[in-house]
């Protein structure tokens, strides 16, 4: 299952783990990239590309029924649905999603990674400390992007009149769903121009950038010290990518810089996420024919939480490969697919 992390590293917290979908009443975690919900979306719709899917959503969505199998989504996925321009497809493809995600999200990186960095101090240095759980799965887009404040919260009172606690509960339960779609599918409110939506994704597109830039410096690297030197390469971008976090955790544990750099890959190691960040990034860098792209970091970030937290990850052919010729999916246990399919028969 997803959630184990091997011998060699730390196990997720109770709540997180999670078994094979009807076996023993556990719950299958199946990550979905955005292509393929787009995939199903299509097969929902009734358009000529998504006809091979038709029996597969069926299968998934019987499966959500009858809460044999959830579909967590990410931030990635309201990044990448923002993309589209086409309001109509937005608001289709968001519906899939609120029908087999429902408002289930996974915690972003930037609340996973300084949570792995203390637990991977902690069992590195063998310290008599507890690091608390995470919730890793939690409810709308505040859960997604750490964000209390993106969530509705119904008005207790209407130009100045005091609103019955039933009114408010009734308001909660009819606009909380339709404020998360909204967000979901990038809509703005009645009365506000539709470029407001793209704020989020501009911003994106300057952190895409800065990636893309990254990784041709790495390049540069590998070229003046040679290839036998890109995993000492690869060690070290991915201490510079959160050296901050690391630096907090290790100040808070009582711990040197000294001891951190000696044995920096033992605690990147038990560091889930970036692990498997660092990993994915490797085997792309054996292929240097293929330029890296802005989205790569959305896919990259994405498959990181996904593959130690999923039991089922299906994502684009080249990743999928990827991570599988890396051996990712069997530390974690998880299944690491290209095929809808593939779920559609271990569900039915």
């Amino acid at each position: 299952m997803g959630a184990s992390l091997g011998s060699s590293a730390l196990s997720a917290p109770s709540q997180t783990v999670v078994g094979a979908g009807g076996e023993d009443g556990f719950v299958l975690t199946v990550y979905l990239d955005q292509n393929k919900w787009i995939d199903l979306a299509r097969a929902e719709t009734g358009h000529p590309d998504g006809e091979p899917f038709v029996e597969t959503m069926a299968v998934l969505k019987k499966a959500v029924d009858d809460s044999r199998a959830r579909f967590p989504l990410s931030a990635a996925h309201y990044y990448e649905t923002g993309k589209q321009q086409d309001r109509k497809k937005r608001m289709e493809l968001a519906t899939i999603m609120v029908r087999l995600a429902g408002s289930l999200r996974i915690a972003p990186p930037h609340t996973i990674v300084p949570w792995e960095i203390q637990r991977a101090l902690v069992e590195v240095f063998d310290l008599p400390l507890a690091v608390p759980d995470l919730r890793l799965f939690g409810d709308g887009v505040a859960h997604a992007f750490s964000t209390p404040t993106l969530r509705y919260s119904a008005p207790t009172e209407w130009h100045g009149i005091p609103l019955p606690a039933e009114w408010q509960e009734e308001l909660q339960r009819r606009a909380g769903p339709a404020f998360e779609a909204m967000i979901l599918a990038s809509v703005t409110p009645q009365g506000m121009p539709d470029e407001m939506r793209l704020t989020m994704h501009d911003f994106k597109n300057l952190t895409d950038d800065r990636f893309v830039q990254g990784q041709e410096e790495v390049a540069t690297a590998v070229k003046q010290h040679g290839r036998h030197g890109l995993e000492d390469i690869m060690l070290a971008t991915a201490y510079t990518d959160i050296r901050m976090p690391i630096a907090e955790a290790s100040y808070s544990l009582g711990l040197e810089p000294e001891q951190i750099g000696h044995n920096w890959r033992r605690i990147h190691e038990a560091i889930p996420s970036r692990w498997v960040e660092m990993k994915l990034r490797h085997q792309r860098r054996a292929n240097p024919q293929k330029a890296w792209q802005g989205n790569d970091l959305n896919d990259v970030t994405a498959l990181a939480i996904a593959v130690p937290y999923c039991d089922l990850v299906i994502t684009e052919k080249s990743w999928a490969s990827m991570l599988t010729a890396a051996k990712v999916p069997e530390r974690f246990e998880t299944t690491v697919t290209r095929s809808l399919h593939d779920v559609a028969d271990r569900l039915a």
